[in-house]
């Protein structure tokens, strides 16, 4: 006859363990009393926190996979941008303001669309992490997805709209003035600490939500 293990001994991660790989026909009183284990609120309350806080920890732990599906994100629309070059018959040039800012912008358009429907981008489905409701960890919907981007949508358009002025500016008058010199430096600098501060931010909290996840009251998380 087998002997009966011990599982009031078990730490709570060897009961989840054993729950998942255990005969339950075979083995229906053991079963019950594993699961009897689990289920009490006075077993191993502490090691149970333990475990779930771990469980909190890895499921929010998403500074890389976000980093690697935003470099993917970017390496795609590259791809996209230089495509549409070439459909138009223009020179792709990284060193071309214009092309990058256009870039921008669509870049923006695509992760509003792609967080608004699917709460994820292409990046994002492909390193398994995605946008939710902070409060509730809900599906959010393009309402959502635009406040979230708001801020970077707003840089976007606004670097466009001045290397437009810029353009006509020196069309007409064949220079730059020293204010609007001035106004690209401020952006710039502005745009940076934006960035710095994006970085910052998202590791500074155990969720990892940057600025722009509190502007949107989102959250990112590992997909199980």
């Amino acid at each position: 006859m087998d002997k009966i293990p011990d599982y009031a001994s078990y730490s709570y991660d060897e009961l989840l363990d054993v729950e998942q790989h255990i005969n339950k026909k075979q083995y229906p009183e053991r079963y019950a009393e594993i699961i009897r284990l689990i289920n009490d609120p006075r077993y191993l309350k502490e090691d149970k926190q333990e475990c779930e806080r771990r469980d909190q920890v890895s499921k929010y732990s998403t500074f890389w996979p976000r980093f690697w599906a935003a470099m993917l994100d970017g390496i795609l629309f590259s791809a996209l941008l230089i495509g549409q070059c070439y459909l138009f018959g223009v020179e792709y040039d990284q060193q071309n303001h214009f092309q990058q800012a256009i870039h921008g912008m669509q870049l923006c358009f695509y992760i509003i669309l792609m967080h608004g429907f699917f709460g994820q981008t292409i990046g994002k489905m492909c390193l398994k992490v995605k946008v939710l409701n902070h409060d509730d960890e809900t599906r959010i919907g393009l309402k959502q997805a635009l406040r979230r981007e708001s801020v970077n949508f707003a840089i976007n358009a606004f670097w466009l709209g001045l290397l437009l002025y810029i353009g006509v500016t020196v069309g007409l008058n064949g220079n730059i003035s020293d204010s609007l010199i001035n106004t690209v430096i401020a952006f710039g600098v502005l745009a940076f600490i934006w960035d710095i501060s994006e970085f910052i931010t998202m590791l500074s909290n155990e969720k990892r939500r940057a600025l722009h996840d509190y502007i949107g009251k989102t959250v990112v998380v590992r997909m199980q």
